[in-house]
């Protein structure tokens, strides 16, 4: 029933009262650090696989097993070479782990003189990673340019121009250098095996080219690729090397042989 004030009046009932909510004495600041601990144990953890994963070794193509040849001495300086017949007055310069016959300053009979690289590893034109040979030919003007008389050859890319070092006043400072493609070598688009400097001849994307194109050469200065079976690599243990434009500009051993071809003074 209602409840009576002093003066005999009615009065509401007075409402229980509730129980306030305990506060926590808990610090927030404990479940930060938890919180922050845990962020740096995971960030952590993915910096040590990322630190500790195993590269990939240079130059490796996939699927492809690497054969690595390492040249014996590495050229530390470049020789110079001399050569003083009739026809092949010239001078030249080459790395010292390089081949050449016949010696410098001994060529009083226009002798063609062959220079050949130390075995090297190369990638080819079919993205293989094999052991190569690059040999680089001056010859005679009044020689046959033999290897243009068969094979089919092509220009594979449109000829460049290199510039000499230190041209003489008989010579061309910008020559066009052409890629020449022989049928025999990688079906690759782009591919080629030799390249030879061609002077102020010029020459387009595929278009064929024979010996009496180039018949005004002199002298004849050319590099030839080729892959090796065996350690030896001559005769029928050798066969066409074939590159692509990113190896011959890439490559350490392409680099050499542009610079040989830079170097050239023709008397």
């Amino acid at each position: 029933m209602p409840n009576s004030d002093i003066s005999g009046n009615d009065t509401a009932p007075i409402p229980p009262i509730k129980s306030q909510p305990t506060i926590s004495k808990k610090k927030p600041w404990l479940r930060i650090a938890i919180i922050v601990v845990i962020a740096l144990v995971l960030v952590g953890g993915v910096l040590y696989f990322v630190g500790h994963k195993s590269p990939k070794p240079k130059g490796q193509v996939s699927g492809q097993k690497i054969i690595q040849v390492t040249p014996s001495n590495t050229p530390s300086t470049m020789t110079k070479y001399l050569s003083n017949g009739n026809d092949l007055n010239l001078s030249f310069t080459y790395p010292n782990n390089w081949s050449v016959t016949p010696p410098s300053n001994d060529n009083k009979n226009d002798q063609t003189i062959t220079l050949t690289s130390p075995l090297t590893t190369v990638i080819n034109a079919d993205d293989d990673s094999v052991i190569g040979k690059i040999v680089i030919q001056v010859r005679p003007g009044s020689d046959t340019v033999s290897e243009l008389n068969s094979n089919s050859p092509i220009t594979s890319l449109a000829s460049t121009q290199i510039a000499y070092s230190q041209p003489t006043s008989n010579q061309t400072s910008y020559p066009f250098i052409s890629f020449i493609h022989f049928s025999d070598g990688s079906k690759a688009t782009g591919s080629f095996e030799e390249v030879m400097i061609t002077g102020g001849l010029s020459f387009s994307q595929g278009q064929s080219i024979s010996a009496e194109d180039v018949s005004g050469l002199d002298p004849i200065i050319s590099a030839n690729f080729y892959q090796c079976a065996a350690q030896s690599c001559t005769g029928s243990s050798q066969s066409f090397l074939s590159i692509n434009l990113d190896t011959w500009q890439n490559s350490t051993i392409f680099k050499q042989v542009l610079a040989i071809f830079e170097s050239f003074q023709l008397n």
